[in-house]
Formats: C-alpha cells, sequence, structure tokens
C-alpha cells in the first residue's frame, strides 16, 4: 500500500472542525506539497555553472607599406582597414542582421581593437588622424 507525499505531510482535519480552519489547513498541506517538490527538483539540479569569457585575442595581420604611414590618403585607406579588421576581431561578419552589425561597430571590443591596432603602428600621424574618426561609424561612414 503507497502513499502519497501529501497523505503523509498533511494533518487531515476532523469533520468537527470549522472550514475557515479546514482551508487553512489545505492550504498549508498544499505548500508544504510545493516546498518539498521544490527541494526535491533543487537536490537533483546541478548547480550552474558560470559561463567562460572567451579571452582568446584574434589577431589580424593588416599589410602596408612605409608610405601608408605618412601620407594622409593612404593613411585614412590604413585606419580603414584597421578599422575593419578591428570589426572582424570583434565577430562582424558577412551575413548578420543590421542591428547585430550596430551592436559590434559601437562595443568596447571594437574601440579597443582598432585603438590597440593604431597603437601597434607607432605612428604620431595615424594616431592624429584616428584620434579625429569615431571608431564607431569608421569603416561603415567611409564606404558611404
Amino acid at each position: 500500500m503507497s502513499r502519497s507525499v501529501a497523505d503523509i505531510t498533511c494533518l487531515r482535519p476532523s469533520p468537527h472542525a470549522s472550514s475557515d480552519i479546514r482551508e487553512w489547513v489545505e492550504v498549508l498541506c498544499l505548500a508544504g506539497a510545493i516546498l518539498a517538490g521544490l527541494g526535491v527538483l533543487m537536490a537533483i539540479h546541478e548547480p550552474a555553472v558560470a559561463q567562460e569569457v572567451d579571452e582568446r585575442t584574434e589577431q589580424i595581420s593588416i599589410p602596408y607599406v612605409p608610405k601608408d604611414l605618412s601620407d594622409p590618403v593612404r593613411a585614412r585607406h590604413l585606419l580603414m582597414r584597421i578599422d575593419a579588421a578591428a570589426l572582424k576581431a570583434c565577430g562582424d561578419m558577412g551575413g548578420l542582421s543590421i542591428p547585430t552589425q550596430e551592436i559590434i561597430e559601437w562595443s568596447d571590443c571594437h574601440h579597443e581593437s582598432f585603438t590597440r591596432g593604431v597603437a601597434a603602428f607607432h605612428s604620431p600621424t595615424l594616431t592624429r588622424m584616428a584620434d579625429t574618426i569615431d571608431p564607431g561609424i569608421g569603416s561603415t561612414a567611409q564606404k558611404h
């Protein structure tokens, strides 16, 4: 003969108890059964594991010649290539929705990658030009 959890944990009101007490006992029995069920679920559920943050750095080569650092027109094109590489390193690729592309373009990842890319050239001319460009709109504004 098996008994349910509700039969074991609930106090059965006597037929002489008032209806208010009977309702409260039913509510308490129901709450006890729910808490017991939640306790079982919590006991069998494994603790959530925090997602690991991907700390890998993708390095993208940007070909250039020394004239790219001294000629303003060529430097602007180099900045566009640096910006495109920063976008690619941050997850931009063909076929993404416009909202997703905009999120990547305005992300900290893009801004930091662009800044590090410019700094890697150690060129005051390139750095000055980059300071005048908003990296969030650098590649997209230059293409239009």
